[in-house]
């Protein structure tokens, strides 16, 4: 698992370079490969100090700790209840980026502004069973059944659960969903009229864009962006007046 979590910890940092960071709150995790239950990210960081594999814990699918150090977050019941209902899903994330979790607060679906929103089966769902935490296995039901067949859901007034098939299809529709709604925003707050393309050019769209190829060299862009970041010989940036 060393290097899941490696490249875990990767994804981590490069979702709070892109707008999912919110203090300490946040999380991904992987399923253990020998069946274990899965590796969360440990509390009391945020998602930009995950530096690698020491930064997790292994739970069970009860949510005990079986290995690593400190102590899991709350919101496990999220990472168990998807894992249990998707043999599909491999990654599980939930985070607060902020456009998304303002969007999350409306009753329009997601729309096609721009090329972003294409990467999902539209509308996005929306989960409203509550605002709070999801702290028990009850909740962490509902929110999965709201996910259904989806890799992404809405949580009302609170944030995003969002998971993948790998490391970099998660971490990419985390991305995507939070450019698709931040779009929607300034769209909708312009007051100018718009469209978004029929279903037809929706779904031929999609079939272009959501392919692993397209995801491996996103995932490929945003290591090398997040590499420009915390690189020690970076150009030295550029001001305006």
């Amino acid at each position: 698992m060393h290097e899941d979590l490696t490249k875990l910890a990767t994804a981590h940092r490069i979702l709070e370079m892109e707008g999912h960071g919110d203090m300490t709150l946040g999380h991904l995790s992987i399923r253990d490969r020998d069946g274990a239950g899965f590796w969360m990210k440990r509390n009391a960081i945020g998602l930009g100090e995950v530096m690698g594999p020491e930064d997790f814990v292994l739970l069970d699918w009860d949510g005990a700790k079986t290995s690593g150090e400190g102590n899991p977050h709350s919101e496990w019941p999220i990472h168990s209840e998807i894992y249990r209902a998707r043999d599909d899903v491999q990654v599980v994330a939930h985070t607060h980026p902020y456009h998304a979790c303002v969007f999350s607060a409306t009753d329009e679906p997601l729309r096609a502004v721009t090329l972003e929103a294409n990467y999902f089966e539209l509308p996005v769902p929306r989960y409203a069973g509550t605002a709070a935490l999801i702290k028990t296995a009850e909740l962490g039901n509902e929110l999965a059944a709201a996910l259904a067949e989806n890799f992404a859901v809405l949580m009302a007034n609170h944030g995003v659960t969002f998971c993948g098939t790998s490391i970099e299809h998660a971490t990419m529709i985390g991305i995507f969903l939070e450019k698709a709604c931040k779009a929607q925003l300034l769209i909708g707050a312009s007051g100018l009229p718009w469209t978004a393309p029929d279903a037809e050019v929706e779904a031929l769209r999609r079939g272009q864009i959501m392919t692993p190829i397209h995801i491996d060299h996103c995932w490929g862009y945003y290591c090398r962006k997040l590499e420009w970041h915390t690189g020690a010989n970076r150009p030295a940036p550029l001001f305006t007046a």
